[in-house]
């Protein structure tokens, strides 16, 4: 071993048991502090936890989850588990007592293995509650037992149903007993800094990549739809995400990518005539804001055709499919695509 890997290799492991041992830290910290929380509840006042610490498409999708847990327990004290870079969409929520801004899911694990909750309700299964620097994962018995995971959980319906059976909260395969409309608590800071972008004029919001090759459609093809709305629509067109990967030149478009929180994005959809994009989170957003939707999907891994969605674009209410069975998103064609909005936008 050269001198160079030895340090590297003493680098790595350094981090990492640095990082383990903050995690057990915190983990016991947490302890005390619901220990405090229950010591202060009433004999019939249970401490419920809920599980769901990402991805904020997820979050939101699994939000009417909140209120059932709430009619369930309606004197329970309820704390959601999430990461803190999404916990903007769970800590406005009225049906929660407390969020969790979770650091790693060896802090999750040591909290929760000293029993201070009474009840634990995971949204999620073995192979995504995973910590990538311990090299921990953290087993869902509900989900192991129901053989629930990240390869066939489609199969099991759409997300808010799929996370409600690993939560134990219905039968395997049942509908979602309450409203299955996921909402969003947006609040006047988010308004305002949407109002100083002047959006006046009626738009249409596009997102254009997702955290997931498989369900991208090319970016040229993004362009061309842009070039032939704006040559067509009297709409300004606006690009929401994280970054933009498009070259377009028209005045009626404009690039917002990267400029706002998940909730100032929401706001951003939900002042929009339409969105338009893929199969991703900020697809949930618009779904919660009541925005209709034109949603590119294709087949996913072993899903030739799926929904992930409740409410109102999950019973296509509110929205439309975009797609064609047996191919990926990738393989639409830019005739199919324009043909499915026209046919949406020429009904408004």
């Amino acid at each position: 071993m050269t001198l160079k890997s030895f340090i590297a290799l003493w680098t790595h492991r350094y981090h990492k048991y640095t990082h383990i041992s903050k995690a057990h830290f915190l983990g016991y910290r947490a302890w005390l502090h619901f220990k405090g929380v229950k010591s202060k509840l009433k004999t019939d006042q249970k401490l419920i936890a809920i599980i769901r610490t990402e991805h904020f498409g997820d979050i939101v999708a699994a939000e009417p989850i909140s209120r059932y847990v709430r009619s369930l327990h309606p004197n329970a004290h309820i704390v959601w588990f999430v990461k803190p870079s999404f916990s903007e969409l769970v800590s406005h929520n009225p049906s929660l007592d407390e969020v969790f801004k979770e650091f790693c899911v060896t802090e999750r694990k040591t909290l929760l293995d000293t029993g201070i909750f009474d009840e634990v309700i995971q949204l999620q299964f073995t192979n995504n509650n995973h910590c990538p620097k311990c090299q921990v994962f953290v087993d869902n018995p509900v989900a192991d037992r129901r053989n629930i995971n990240i390869f066939n959980y489609f199969n099991f319906g759409n997300l808010l149903e799929v996370f409600a059976q690993t939560g134990d909260l219905i039968p395997e395969k049942a509908a979602f007993p309450g409203d299955d409309r996921p909402k969003l608590y947006l609040q006047d800071k988010h308004r305002q800094k949407v109002d100083s972008l002047n959006l006046k004029e009626p738009f249409i919001v596009l997102h254009c990549q997702s955290n997931y090759a498989p369900k991208d459609w090319p970016a040229e093809k993004w362009e061309q739809l842009v070039e032939w709305l704006a040559d067509n629509y009297p709409y300004k067109i606006v690009e929401i995400g994280l970054k933009s990967n498009l070259s377009v030149k028209t005045g009626s478009y404009r690039n917002l990518c990267g400029q706002f929180t998940i909730l100032e994005t929401a706001e951003v959809i939900r002042r929009a005539s339409y969105f338009i994009g893929l199969d991703s989170g900020p697809s949930h957003l618009g779904n919660a804001t009541g925005t209709f939707g034109i949603i590119l999907m294709g087949s996913l891994n072993d899903f030739p055709e799926y929904n992930p969605y409740s409410g109102g674009y999950g019973r296509q209410e509110n929205a439309v499919f975009v797609r064609q069975k047996g191919l990926p998103c990738s393989q639409l064609s830019f005739e199919f695509v324009k043909d499915k909005v026209a046919g949406v936008i020429k009904l408004s």
